[in-house]
């Protein structure tokens, strides 16, 4: 179990599968989970504050659902300074990286940023296309909304 860091807070990687693993993962104040492993979620995962979104590795898009829970997690956890998020899935190769890269573009990097920062964490990762435009859909789903909602704010003024 490694976990490749994008930045202090946020992380990615394999398959939390034994009690050292959490253990080390508390060492490194690993707070939050993302678990995204099809088939398991079992009490060491539940150590740690987290949430489940059991998915294939299936390189098919995400639906909106997929990404708004994952992100609403994400923000809550931010609000916490001391909180650290790991996204996990069974090799931390695929579905966990596209994930934070998911993350970081909603944290405002441009695409290009997003994914040097995932591949310089772990060189063997990969960012999914489908995993990648579904992400990207919800984004400019979400920074409408949002833009909407301000101006509804705005109007109300």
């Amino acid at each position: 179990m490694k976990v490749f860091w994008v930045s202090k807070r946020l992380g990615f990687g394999s398959a939390v599968t034994t009690w050292g693993h959490v253990e080390q993962l508390q060492a490194l104040g690993i707070t939050h989970v993302i678990n995204l492993r099809h088939t398991k979620h079992g009490k060491k995962i539940r150590e740690f504050e987290s949430l489940w979104l059991p998915f294939r590795d299936d390189k098919k898009p995400r639906p909106n659902w997929f990404h708004r829970r994952a992100l609403r997690f994400y923000q809550k956890a931010m609000r916490r300074p001391k909180s650290k998020v790991l996204c996990m899935c069974h090799y931390g190769i695929s579905r966990s990286p596209s994930l934070t890269y998911f993350f970081l573009r909603m944290d405002g990097f441009s695409p290009a940023k997003a994914k040097s920062t995932v591949l310089k964490a772990r060189k063997c990762a990969r960012v999914v296309p489908a995993y990648e435009r579904s992400g990207e859909d919800f984004r400019s789903l979400y920074n409408f909304k949002m833009l909407l909602i301000a101006k509804g704010k705005r109007n109300k003024s």
